[in-house]
């Protein structure tokens, strides 16, 4: 056995990993290989739709008012304005990699509501924050180019909306327009978006008035923000 072929996790390795319980160490070794090894990734996602069953006993819990302030505070320097948020999103791509795991069991979760029956590709996203409730699980097809989305938790406030964002590299962020009410929705990608979404390209939520940013970029808070993973 190869040295390459010994580091390979297993299938129990795999099954631990979605559950959860790997210690810290294998774990970030893992979430290293499932950057680049798009089988490893599907491993994950068969074990994420085998294990689903145990999220309906699941509770879910709050965590303490002084996780969102430690958040801020190691965020936003006090001393300078904030930077537009797409600039911010090395801070917010670590926190999406430290949490893969998540990503992937919450997008296998709702998999039966969001996949088309035979997709050629599959494009996923977890759109989260540590700092709202806010959660979309995201599939596009890029051969319709329809954007399949699934709201599983978050409301805006009174005369507030959600309006979803695409951003590419470092290019600023395009809308792809104030979510709906409904929990399952679908959006028309224009074409001339279609060849910005792929692997590494970023979907966010922010807060924003009611008819959505009146400025074509983001004016309120961002609440989630997910990364495109090729399945």
């Amino acid at each position: 056995m190869s040295a390459n072929e010994t580091a390979r996790p297993d299938d129990a390795t795999v099954a631990e990993y979605v559950l959860g319980t790997l210690p810290h160490a294998e774990r970030v070794a893992f979430e290293k290989l499932l950057r680049d090894d798009a089988a490893l990734r599907r491993d994950v996602a068969d074990w994420s739709n085998r294990l689903a069953p145990l999220a309906d006993e699941i509770e879910a819990i709050e965590p303490p008012a002084a996780v969102l302030a430690n958040i801020e505070a190691a965020l936003f320097e006090p001393a300078a304005g904030p930077a537009p948020f797409w600039q911010r999103l090395g801070v917010w791509r670590g926190l999406a990699v430290a949490s893969l795991a998540g990503m992937i069991v919450f997008a296998g979760l709702y998999a039966q509501t969001l996949q088309p029956d035979d997709p050629a590709t599959r494009l996923i996203a977890t759109v989260s924050g540590a700092q709202s409730d806010v959660r979309l699980a995201a599939l596009y097809e890029p051969e319709t180019r329809t954007l399949r989305l699934n709201r599983r938790a978050g409301t805006p406030e009174p005369d507030r909306a959600f309006e979803l964002w695409l951003i590419a590299g470092d290019a600023a962020p395009v809308s792809l327009g104030v979510l709906p009410q409904s929990a399952a929705f679908l959006v028309d990608v224009p074409e001339a978006l279609a060849g910005r979404i792929g692997d590494g390209a970023v979907l966010a939520v922010s807060d924003e008035p009611g008819g959505g940013s009146p400025t074509g970029q983001p004016t309120g808070a961002v609440l989630a923000t997910g990364e495109i993973t090729a399945l």
